[in-house]
């Protein structure tokens, strides 16, 4: 592995663009590869086994494109994995929901937290053991939310489609009286304007808690350890969709927004 190997992203869609985004605050100089598995998403709602062969089949592709590290920059695939990928890649691979729930035990100040996320996040119950490793007195409550995933997919990140969808699904939790919720999914930070939008309409005051942030914080500090960091003066994103490369294309435009030179290529994996 060399300084100017690329960072290597990888999500079921166009989700793990909100990581991208704060990895690129993080990595000003960096190169990055990122790969959006279009064809198989949403991944919520889709076997353990058929995730964690899914997500070794886009760290692969990464690997090949000489990448030297990856993030797996959706909850899902980092539940049923994270552990795979890290026990048979040869570079270093990092998941975002340890570093979600380290910060949300910080930030918390009853112990309750929400968690909204995919099915398949909420079904692993990894978030509820994870959390637990750094507060045990944590009350945490989980809400799955496929339809935002979609939502977001489809480019609705600010209008009152995706308000009225986060709306019904936090209403599922306005009995129990959080004050931290965690964007278990990282299509939601996309979103993150219309939450804002939505908790002031309940009257709520909460933390919003993106991965994203704390995911590119512990990245950096493994890519220093190896004297891996890059100075890069003109560095380059490759984006990579299984299915709909123009569509794929279209939110890109519109989330990544730094003047960064971009290539779109549609990968077939099998």
């Amino acid at each position: 592995m060399k300084k100017k190997d690329p960072i290597g992203v990888f999500d079921s869609g166009v989700g793990g663009l909100s990581v991208l985004r704060e990895l690129l605050k993080v990595f000003p100089n960096e190169n990055f590869k990122y790969i959006g598995d279009t064809l198989r998403m949403p991944y919520g709602v889709r076997s353990p086994e058929d995730v964690k062969d899914s997500t070794f089949e886009c760290l692969k592709f990464l690997g090949k494109n000489d990448v030297k590290a990856a993030v797996i920059a959706c909850n899902t695939a980092t539940c049923y994995g994270l552990k795979n990928a890290k026990k048979n890649l040869d570079f270093p691979v990092i998941g975002v929901v340890e570093p979600a729930c380290r910060y949300a035990t910080l930030v918390t100040k009853n112990n309750k937290v929400a968690l909204i996320a995919t099915e398949g996040t909420v079904k692993s119950n990894v978030y509820d053991e994870t959390i637990k490793e750094f507060n045990k007195d944590i009350e945490l409550k989980s809400i799955g939310a496929p339809q935002l995933v979609l939502d977001v997919e489809n480019g609705n990140l600010n209008n009152e489609i995706v308000e009225r969808t986060i709306s019904n699904y936090l209403n599922g939790l306005e009995d129990f009286d959080y004050d931290t919720l965690i964007l278990g999914c990282t299509h939601f930070p996309l979103a993150r304007g219309a939450f804002k939008k939505v908790l002031k309409e309940m009257n709520k005051s909460v933390e919003l808690i993106d991965p994203a942030k704390r995911t590119a914080i512990d990245l950096k500090e493994i890519l220093d350890q190896k004297d891996l960091l890059n100075e890069e003066e003109r560095p380059r994103i490759d984006f990579y969709s299984t299915k709909d490369i123009d569509k794929f294309k279209s939110v890109v435009q519109t989330v990544i927004v730094n003047k960064i030179d971009k290539t779109f290529n549609e990968v077939k994996l099998k």
